[in-house]
C-alpha cells in the first residue's frame, strides 16, 4: 500500500510542475501562486463546514499554523518559481537531493528519530543516483552544477524550509489537528502573502495575466490535484510514515516530471534520468526497510489508531 500511495502522490506532484510550467508562460508566478492558494483555501473550508469538521485553531497554536503557511507554501513555491527561471533541471534535482538530510536533522530535533548506518547508506545510495544525471550533463555543465549563486541559495532555503515545514506539520497532527484543517489555514495565509508580494513586485495593468483561458484551466487543475489531493494525501502519509522517508521519496519528483514532460509535451528524456531514478528507488527501499525495523512506522500507525 505504501509504494502504491507513494507513486500516486509523487506522480500527482510531478504533473503539477508540468501544468504549472504551462501557466507560467501567461501569468506572473507569484500572482498565480496567490490565486491558487486563495481559491483552494475556501474550497477546503467549505468541505470542512459541510462535513461538520472543526476549523478553529487553538490560540496557543495560531503562530505555529501561520508559520506553517510561510515555510510550507509561501517560501517553497515563491522561491522555487524564482529559482526555476535560472537553474537547470539537473541542478534543481541536485539541490533537492539535500532534502532528506535536512528533514532528518529536523526529525531528530522534533521527534528524536535516529539515522542509523543503514539509513545513512540508503541516503548515500539515493545521492549516488544523481551521478548519471551529472555525467550526462557533460564536464563543463557538471562544473556549473557545483557553483553557488543567488538562485542556488534561494533553492537551498526552499529545501530547508520544506524540511522544517513537514516536521512542523507532523507535530501539529500529533496535537489532534486534521490535514485539511491545517492546509486550509496555511494556504489562506500563504495566498494573502503571495498576492501582497505580487502587488509590490509585479506590473498590475490591470493584472499580471495575458491569457486568462489557459491560466484558469491550469489553476483549476492545480487546485484540485495539487492543493486538495496532494497536500492532504501527504498529510495522511505523515500519519503513518516518517517525514524523512517521505522527503527521501520526493527525490523522484524531478524524474517523474521529466517523464511526464516526455509523454505529454514531447520533451526528450535521456537514459540518464531513468538510471538515476532506478538508483534512487533502491536507496529508498533500503531506507524504508530500516524505518520498519526501527519501528517508527509501527508507532505512527499505533498512534493513529489510539
Amino acid at each position: 500500500m505504501f509504494w502504491l500511495l507513494l507513486v500516486v502522490m509523487y506522480a500527482l506532484s510531478s504533473s503539477t510542475f508540468v501544468v504549472g510550467s504551462l501557466a507560467m508562460q501567461h501569468v506572473s508566478p507569484i500572482f498565480f501562486i496567490g490565486m491558487r492558494m486563495m481559491l483552494a483555501a475556501p474550497v477546503l473550508f467549505l468541505y470542512l463546514f459541510l462535513r461538520a469538521k472543526a476549523c478553529r485553531i487553538r490560540a496557543a497554536d495560531i503562530l505555529s499554523v501561520l508559520l506553517l503557511g510561510v515555510v510550507q507554501i509561501f517560501i517553497p513555491l515563491v522561491g522555487e518559481a524564482y529559482a526555476l527561471t535560472t537553474l537547470s533541471a539537473a541542478k534543481v534535482s541536485l539541490i533537492w537531493s539535500l532534502s532528506p538530510f535536512m528533514t532528518a536533522i529536523f526529525s531528530w530535533s522534533f521527534f528524536g528519530e535516529r539515522i542509523t548506518k543503514t539509513k545513512f547508506f540508503g541516503l548515500m545510495v539515493g545521492i549516488a543516483g544523481f551521478i548519471p544525471l551529472v555525467v550526462h550533463a557533460g564536464i563543463s555543465s557538471a562544473q556549473s552544477l557545483f557553483t553557488v549563486g543567488f538562485a542556488d541559495a534561494i533553492l537551498i532555503l526552499v529545501v530547508i524550509s520544506s524540511a522544517f515545514a513537514w516536521n512542523l506539520f507532523r507535530k501539529l497532527l500529533q496535537k489532534g489537528y486534521q490535514s485539511l484543517q491545517l492546509n486550509a489555514w496555511s494556504m489562506l495565509f500563504a495566498g494573502i502573502l503571495s498576492i501582497a508580494l505580487s502587488y509590490r513586485v509585479d506590473s498590475w495593468s490591470p493584472l499580471p495575466v495575458d491569457n486568462w483561458s489557459v491560466v484558469l484551466m491550469c489553476l483549476v487543475y492545480l487546485v484540485i490535484i495539487g492543493n486538495i489531493i496532494f497536500y492532504n494525501l501527504y498529510g495522511y502519509m505523515l500519519h503513518h510514515y516518517t517525514a524523512t522517508l517521505l522527503s527521501f521519496a520526493g527525490g523522484s519528483t524531478p524524474f517523474l516530471t521529466a517523464l511526464l514532460q516526455w509523454i505529454f509535451l514531447g520533451q526528450p528524456v535521456g537514459i540518464a534520468f531513468f538510471m538515476s531514478l532506478g538508483i534512487i528507488i533502491i536507496g529508498l527501499f533500503i531506507f524504508y526497510k530500516e524505518d520498519l525495523r526501527q519501528g517508527y512506522i509501527a508507532r505512527s500507525l499505533q498512534s493513529k489508531k489510539s
